[in-house]
């Protein structure tokens, strides 16, 4: 019931606030989470800790404290999407490694957009469906379904789609032979996304493509796009090199509330 009412309240929020106003009250709500120590903080410190090796203890608190003030700007994001038509969304967007979309795109072949819990993934998705893809996500469903309803319904609301029926596989792959887009998760330790893409892509003959969609300022984002892998490549392990560098790279927009796999420590 908390999850239900935190979310009619954000949603709610952005609604009748300005944004500047939204986005502070957000920070501040997310800064007396962080000081409450929830689990997550504790799991995205040793996350971190694996991650930046070395780093000191006092950078690595602080980088915990930005990813949450970017988890509640990016949630507020999300609520603010139904409310952008598709010129306002690209106007949004920078795009970094175009080329690499394009490669892609040029295959023919169906693609696994592989990403990270960083930055606004949803934002990613909604952004590719508006440019005429026709993408499915893989994403585990909320606890509460009213909750999990609500994002379904933003989510289609974008001409974004899931994949639901269990289990997951011959649905993406299906997807894929169609020459569709699958948009999954490669950072979480229910199942490791990554090898999962590289099995999906060996199976349906699609490429990989390493992908994030990083916050740069209020109502701001860039769509970040690595080279495209080949089954060949991830089978050598370069889709979870390219999950680790975008991690590396923005430690501080990482959702990483998780323990972190162990393949991309």
């Amino acid at each position: 019931m908390l999850a239900v009412l935190g979310y009619l309240i954000a949603d709610r929020l952005v609604r009748v606030l300005p944004i500047g106003i939204a986005d502070r009250l957000a920070v501040a709500l997310a800064r007396l989470v962080f000081a409450a120590r929830p689990p997550a903080r504790a799991a995205l410190e040793a996350n971190l800790a694996r991650l930046m090796p070395g780093a000191p203890l006092a950078a690595r608190r602080a980088t915990t404290r930005e990813a949450f003030d970017h988890f509640a700007l990016s949630l507020l994001d999300f609520l603010r999407l139904g409310r952008l038509d598709e010129r306002a969304l690209a106007d949004a967007i920078e795009v970094r490694g175009a080329e690499h979309l394009e490669c892609a795109r040029a295959t023919g072949r169906g693609v696994i957009l592989l990403s990270a819990h960083l930055g606004n993934w949803e934002w990613g998705a909604a952004w590719l469906a508006a440019r005429g893809e026709r993408v499915s996500v893989v994403a585990r469903p909320h606890p509460h379904p009213w909750v999990e309803g609500f994002f379904a319904r933003r989510r289609r609301a974008r001409g974004v789609g899931m994949l639901r029926q269990r289990p997951l596989w011959p649905g993406a792959a299906r997807a894929l032979r169609r020459r569709e887009w699958v948009a999954l998760m490669g950072d979480r330790c229910c199942s490791d996304g990554s090898a999962w893409a590289a099995a999906l892509a060996r199976r349906t003959g699609a490429v990989v493509l390493p992908a994030v969609m990083l916050r740069l300022a209020p109502g701001r984002y860039a769509a970040c796009f690595d080279p495209p892998l080949s089954s060949e490549a991830c089978a050598r392990g370069a889709h979870r090199a390219a999950i680790h560098r975008q991690l590396e790279r923005n430690p501080g927009q990482w959702f990483g509330f998780e323990p972190l796999p162990g393949g991309l420590a």
